[in-house]
Parts: C-alpha cells; sequence; structure tokens
C-alpha cells in the first residue's frame, strides 16, 4: 500500500517546481500532467481571444494561475479570467471563469475533483477544452454539458470552436 508524504501549505506556496506545477490538495501534492504542444496552442488561442476584453479594462485574463480553492487547497488552472486585475501571485478574489485544457495523461477522476473544487469555490464558468475531439463543455452541477462557444453573456462575450482550436 503506498504511503502519501503530506508536505505543509507554506512549503508548497514557496517551493519552485520542476515540470508543471502540482495542485496542493489537504496536504498532498497532485502532480499535473504535462501539457503539450496542442495545449499550449489553446492557451494562445484563449489569450488572443480575451485581449479585446483585457483592453477595454473588462476582463482580465491569466495562464497557469494557482488559485486558493479551500482553505487548504489550490489548484493551477489551464487558462482564467477574473473580473478585476489581479495583483498578487495567488489571486485575491475568485475567478468569472476558468479553462481546463485536457493533456494526454489527465485522468478523468482528477479532472472532475478539480472541476467540482472550482465550483465549490463560486467559480462562475467552468469549462473544458479537449483538443483531440475538438469539444468544448462546460461544467455544471457535477456535468460536462457539450457547448458549442464559450460564452460569458453578462460581459457580451461568444469564442466559437473554431477561435480555440483553430
Amino acid at each position: 500500500m503506498a504511503t502519501k508524504t503530506l508536505i505543509a501549505q507554506e512549503e508548497y506556496l514557496r517551493t519552485s517546481f520542476e515540470g508543471p506545477e502540482p495542485d496542493y490538495v489537504d496536504g498532498d501534492l497532485v502532480e499535473r500532467p504535462m501539457p503539450n504542444l496542442f495545449h499550449a496552442e489553446i492557451q494562445v488561442s484563449l489569450s488572443d481571444s480575451f485581449k479585446p476584453w483585457q483592453d477595454r479594462k473588462q476582463l482580465f485574463r491569466a495562464t497557469e494561475i494557482r488559485l486558493r480553492v479551500e482553505q487548504n487547497r489550490f489548484r493551477v488552472a489551464d487558462f482564467a479570467i477574473f473580473a478585476s486585475q489581479q495583483y498578487s501571485a495567488i489571486p485575491d478574489s475568485t475567478p468569472y471563469a476558468v479553462v481546463e485544457i485536457v493533456s494526454p495523461d489527465d485522468r478523468y477522476e482528477e479532472m472532475m475533483s478539480k472541476l467540482a473544487d472550482y465550483q465549490q469555490a463560486g467559480i462562475k464558468f467552468i469549462f473544458v477544452a479537449d483538443p483531440p475531439t475538438r469539444k468544448l463543455s462546460r461544467f455544471l452541477h457535477g456535468n460536462l454539458l457539450s457547448v458549442t462557444a464559450l460564452e460569458l453573456v453578462e460581459y457580451d462575450v461568444e469564442i466559437p470552436l473554431a477561435s480555440i482550436f483553430g
């Protein structure tokens, strides 16, 4: 039986990691899969798509950002959208939306756990972009629902699949 080595939250927060930064869940480091080229291309597409809203100072984007989702939990979001500018390494406010991008080594159970943490933290819009299938899903009430665009109605945002997946 494998045992877990727990680490203090303070140690996690001051550690630099080689490779993808792990999530921190109740004292345990949860390894994140190594992203590939498709993952990176989607991050760039999303960043480019949200540039007009950032230029107008309506929405602010960030990639690979560490988020506190509970007192003893930090998740690293592939792409996050904030309703206000963030000024600290760990944002003070909850993102308005996050997009997780599926990597080849992602495990379904871990992805669903991460999405549930985002929902518990009060993130209003949670999406999953799957490069191989070119599908976008919205996580809502514990389910993944296929959508045809990333929509944030409050900000008049509608980014179609072609803009996300190229």
